[in-house]
């Protein structure tokens, strides 16, 4: 009887110990085809020597027109959702860059938030093309200009503004405001997301008993064992 309690302990430690790592372990990054895109394109044109400074002019073209149509897109969003008045309340939580690990939280309307989301990325995408024209103009590599034509009408595709206003599709599930921020792998480098490991770690601080736990375990089966 003492020898069936010890096994009964052990196989509790063991039926513990994988459910603790399967909480603890993290999620898997979200892969995007998208994210497989430029690497691929990048190894074909090496692969293949393909030569794309004869197509100068036609990538410029190609340019401005992903461009265009990037920026008009997100403002004929912006102009939809102002239309729409949409006064369902929403509450955002922010960090203030002015105070770094401080959190702000603000209410929007819906109709104000699509607002002001959509004129972000009208100011991201001014700044990407003064980048883009830039490094074009300094250095004459035509393949930012590819990058760029193939990236934008696919970012564009995957806008959340976009899918709701334009595709028709609800706001649920991914598509949920407040929108959550694009992953950043060079935040989660130097340290961005340390906030969030905190909170991680705190929540985890709970599950230190648990070696206790099965040491009392042992306990009561061997206190067991004494008295049979």
């Amino acid at each position: 009887m003492c020898s069936s309690d010890l096994r009964l302990g052990a196989s509790l430690d063991q039926s513990v110990i994988p459910a603790m790592a399967s909480a603890d372990a993290p999620k898997p990054p979200e892969l995007q085809p998208k994210m497989f895109v430029v690497p691929a394109l990048m190894l074909t044109v090496k692969f293949l020597k393909l030569d794309f400074s004869v197509y100068v002019d036609e990538l410029r073209l190609g340019f401005a027109c992903a461009c265009a149509l990037t920026l008009g897109v997100h403002l004929l969003v912006k102009s939809i959702a102002a239309g729409k008045k949409d006064g369902t309340e929403i509450t955002v939580t922010t960090t203030n860059p002015m105070k770094p690990g401080e959190k702000e939280t603000k209410t929007w309307t819906v109709c104000n938030y699509d607002q002001a989301e959509a004129l972000k990325k009208v100011k991201s995408g001014l700044l990407s093309v003064c980048m883009v024209s830039a490094i074009h103009y300094k250095w004459g590599s035509p393949m930012p200009l590819l990058m760029q034509c193939v990236m934008q009408p696919m970012n564009l595709l995957d806008d959340p503004l976009v899918q709701i206003h334009l595709l028709g599709k609800k706001p649920e599930g991914k598509l949920e405001r407040p929108f959550k921020a694009p992953p950043n792998p060079l935040a989660d480098l130097l340290g961005g997301d340390k906030a969030a490991d905190d909170d991680k770690a705190v929540a985890r601080k709970p599950k230190a008993g648990n070696p206790k736990d099965r040491k009392s375990t042992r306990l009561n089966s061997s206190h067991l064992c004494n008295i049979v």
